[in-house]
């Protein structure tokens, strides 16, 4: 088997629309053993070509549906502009529309290298700087993850697999397809509830609610069934170069800064007609009252037992005598 690569291409859905049904209809938990809430919003499907391989893959319910294909064609000695406008020729045609128009984003092409194992050094940093396009490879930060009688390797922008397998690697396209999915969603739902924050009321109420049933629903740190180990570590490998735990980090402080800010607007609202200011210095008034009855109680009392300490030395001593009565009373000012 020869070097192959595929290049990933995410669909804008407003210019071009993936073919409902094309192909070969691929098990989706056959391909992936994905939780169900994923297995039920997902769509995989296979076009065979004289020359290449295209892969359809459909992820997550509308609106938040990501749709891509994935071109699989022999690694050549064309430059990868070459390459990659072959692809984008070949997508324009199936999906009927102008070669000229921006169907999918450039962002999101992505490439998977397939490789033969036991490929020597030198081989294997040709066949990478042919797919990549880059002068040079450059290894920093990537490694190796073996899973049987393969082997996967994350890279920029991509991964490399190397293995016999075809099923093998169409189920690695299908688990990276997702973790780009995952990537486009979280970035444009974080960039929807940063821009809610003007909004307030029902609307930022109503996107949250919304970005919160997608996180619910079909979010994983990892989305394969644990049971798999070797598809879970797969998946867990290849997608490292996408960043996913940060880009999740910043959807979720962004929904929690919506939600205390939520909070912060209704506070205010709760205070009526009264500004924060008055309302404040009501509450420092009051907390001052009673500290003043406290300090007034603490002095009265302490003058009447100074009182009485004088008057009862004055007794004993024989310098002041007082009546049954007038004794009585002093004695119940006292107390």
């Amino acid at each position: 088997m020869g070097a192959k690569v595929a290049l990933f291409f995410l669909l804008d859905t407003t210019k071009a629309a993936a073919p409902q049904n094309y192909g070969m209809q691929l098990p989706v938990q056959k391909v992936a053993p994905l939780y169900d809430s994923l297995n039920a919003s997902s769509r995989f499907a296979k076009m065979s070509f004289p020359d290449s391989t295209v892969y359809g893959f459909s992820f997550f319910k509308k609106p938040h549906q990501v749709d891509m294909l994935v071109v699989l064609r022999d690694l050549s000695h064309s430059s990868r502009k070459i390459f990659q406008a072959q692809c984008q020729a070949q997508l324009a045609k199936l999906l009927n529309v102008n070669i000229n128009e921006a169907f999918h984003y450039n962002d999101y092409v992505h490439q998977a290298l397939w490789l033969p194992r036991g490929l020597q050094k030198q081989d294997f940093l040709s066949h990478l700087c042919l797919a990549t396009g880059e002068a040079e490879a450059d290894l920093d930060d990537v490694s190796r993850k073996y899973l049987g009688d393969t082997w996967v390797m994350n890279y920029r922008k991509g991964f490399i697999f190397a293995g016999k397998n075809e099923a093998d690697f169409s189920r690695s396209l299908a688990l990276y397809g997702l973790g780009l999915a995952y990537h486009r969603q979280m970035s444009l739902m974080t960039n929807r509830l940063a821009h809610s924050a003007d909004l307030g009321g029902d609307a930022s109420s109503s996107i949250q609610q919304e970005v919160g049933s997608f996180m619910a629903q079909c979010l994983f740190d990892n989305p394969v069934r644990p049971a798999h180990l070797d598809t879970f570590a797969c998946y867990e490998h290849i997608v490292k170069g996408l960043g996913l735990p940060l880009v999740e980090q910043q959807l979720r402080k962004k929904l929690n800064d919506l939600v205390q800010l939520g909070t912060l607007k209704r506070g205010r609202e709760q205070l009526g007609g009264a500004g924060l200011g008055e309302s404040l210095h009501t509450e420092e008034r009051q907390s001052k009252e009673p500290k003043v009855e406290a300090n007034t109680r603490q002095s009265t009392s302490a003058r009447r037992v100074v009182l009485g300490v004088v008057v009862g030395v004055l007794i004993t001593v024989g310098l002041l005598s007082l009546s049954a009565e007038p004794l009585a009373l002093v004695q119940q000012w006292l107390k």
